[in-house]
């Protein structure tokens, strides 16, 4: 994390600092994106959830002074509200054809030009889901392993577990891409 994230958030809280909150914004809006895609799926939902939580903490003025870590706090409000939007869309009678589209959007943005590049990310797509999440959160989004067990609220010893399974699917599957490739 950047070294004048705590500035920025001073920034934001007692001076209401338009330019700070927009570098902020900046700065942690992709990571927390692509987390809330890896969990709702869905790019419409996680745009929403991402904004939203960016903008609450505009929204909570000099109790943002309080927050002693804010990638973990807005990793785990993003992932609180992407659990509440599943629960949502569970709730709802989805038809056949959404599910469908749903589907083909998810394909189509899954591609990657480069073979290697998309045999990785069909690697990681293809864990177990809490494997996939915390691969992504370590790797993706170069976030400590004391920071997950606070967004996942998940030993450390999980998480270490979780990261040798990734590592070890994701090498498996691209030594047998490679092979069928000679």
């Amino acid at each position: 994390m950047p070294e004048n994230i705590p500035y920025l958030l001073s920034r934001i809280a007692y001076a209401r600092d338009e330019q700070a909150y927009k570098n902020l914004f900046l700065h942690f809006h992709p990571g927390l994106f692509r987390f809330c895609i890896s969990i709702t799926k869905n790019f419409e939902a996680a745009e929403e959830i991402v904004s939203d939580t960016l903008l609450k903490i505009w929204m909570m003025e000099s109790k943002l002074g309080y927050v002693n870590d804010i990638q973990a706090y807005l990793f785990t409000s993003v992932k609180n509200a992407s659990l509440t939007w599943l629960s949502q869309q569970k709730m709802r009678l989805l038809d056949i054809e959404s599910i469908e589209q749903n589907t083909e959007i998810t394909a189509e943005t899954l591609y990657v030009n480069a073979e290697t590049g998309w045999e990785i990310e069909k690697a990681i797509a293809d864990l177990p889901h809490q494997c996939q999440l915390v691969f992504r959160l370590v790797k993706q989004e170069g976030l400590s392993y004391k920071q997950i067990t606070t967004i996942l609220e998940i030993s450390q010893n999980t998480i270490e577990a979780h990261m040798r399974t990734a590592l070890k699917r994701i090498r498996q599957q691209l030594q047998e891409y490679l092979m069928g490739k000679k």
